[in-house]
């Protein structure tokens, strides 16, 4: 491996949407125009006709691949709660105002009101001293639950002791250091990031049909999980594809929804012979196609937390497949921890394989067009959930 590969396309648009998405049956259908050896291309239904190149484990990346494909068809908790949930219950939400946040307030509204607790918004703001005064009211108040999603307890650490003073139970999720304060890795933490930094790294593989060797990850250095994601790619090519290389490039996070995809064409004109891109944020590829034939490249690609404008055009054959979060059920599971430990359950994630795959699936052509008004992971989601808080 390790042969420089011409991505630069002088074709016109039309034939580069045919080449990037006819399969991999010949060298010609590659889409490439220079170097001594073709990429091949995984077809619609993920089908390979080239062969993966030696030394390359392309079965165990197509085996992950295949699997986080697969819709999930059950919770990844099955035990119910073994006390009623008592009405009066408190939970209570660090809200640090941006976006995400916002949508997990509206999931745990849901939740909340299907499990019959009393939940409470608390307005953080995003600096250090208004996050810590105001964990330091939620201490005061003692609810039986308190839910920080994506919110430092760097910036709090110092009502921990409190917070566990008056027995509340802290569900830490969307964070990478839980170990540095003693809380329980939760969603979205270092192991749910490790699977899915590994499960990136396998699409590589897989939609490159063993052929590719040059990868590149867009990295958003602001976001911790997006660093988790990185190494354990590495680490995964490190072991199924020793000859394969990972660029790496940094897109700021306040340039995704503006600027990310101008800079994702620089770094492909940049960089011509990289065969396969993958990235934390695949809102940076709306619109991404178009921005490509333009400028006549053809590198397909996979980003996790697909939005409805990258399922519409993994739909539309704009994008060759995509990876959905239902933020929903992420929210649910939140929740779900929070009411099991403060009921004495030593909850345990030793494989966070399952919980992955419960709220998140790979998107292809094939599949993708199952979602028209968003993707939700477990159409029974609610239903499940109710039959396990006793509802």
């Amino acid at each position: 491996m390790g042969v420089h590969r011409s991505r630069i396309l002088v074709v016109p648009a039309a034939l580069v949407a045919m080449a990037m998405f006819a399969g991999c049956s010949s060298d010609d259908e590659s889409g490439g125009s220079g170097g001594d050896a073709k990429v091949a291309y995984a077809d619609d239904s993920g089908g390979c006709s080239a062969s993966p190149a030696e030394g390359i484990n392309y079965d165990a990346a197509k085996s992950l691949v295949a699997e986080l494909e697969q819709e999930a068809t059950s919770l990844p908790v099955a035990e119910p709660l073994p006390q009623p949930i008592d009405p009066a219950t408190t939970v209570a939400y660090l809200d640090n105002g941006s976006a995400v946040a916002s949508i997990i307030w509206s999931g745990l509204e849901q939740a909340g009101e299907a499990a019959g607790v009393q939940l409470q918004r608390v307005d953080t703001g995003i600096d250090a001293q208004s996050i810590n005064a105001a964990v330091g009211t939620v201490a005061d108040d003692a609810p039986d639950i308190l839910i920080a999603a994506a919110v430092d307890a760097t910036f709090f650490q110092s009502q921990l002791e409190a917070l566990e003073e008056v027995g509340t139970t802290v569900v830490y999720a969307g964070a990478t250091n839980a170990d540095q304060f003693g809380l329980l890795d939760s969603q979205f933490g270092v192991g749910a990031s490790k699977v899915n930094g590994q499960v990136l790294a396998a699409a590589a593989i897989a939609f490159t049909c063993g052929t590719g060797s040059n990868f590149v990850f867009y990295n958003i250095p602001e976001l911790s999980f997006s660093g988790v994601q990185l190494d354990a790619a590495k680490d995964y090519l490190a072991e199924n594809c020793p000859d394969c290389s990972l660029r790496v490039t940094d897109i700021p996070v306040a340039t995704m929804d503006t600027t990310a995809g101008d800079a994702i064409i620089s770094d492909l004109q940049a960089n011509p012979d990289t065969d396969f891109f993958i990235t934390p944020a695949d809102q940076m590829q709306i619109g991404l196609k178009a921005k490509m034939d333009l400028a006549g490249i053809d590198v397909p690609g996979l980003g996790q937390s697909s939005l409805p404008p990258n399922i519409e055009q993994i739909a539309s054959g704009q994008q060759v497949a995509g990876f959905a979060v239902d933020y929903d059920e992420y929210t649910w599971l939140m929740l779900d921890e929070g009411l099991r430990r403060s009921q004495g359950v030593d909850v345990v994630y030793d494989d966070w394989v399952p919980w992955v795959k419960a709220i998140s699936r790979i998107l292809t052509k094939d599949t993708a067009g199952e979602y028209p008004d968003g993707f939700v992971a477990y159409p029974d989601m609610q239903s499940d959930f109710a039959t396990l808080w006793g509802k």
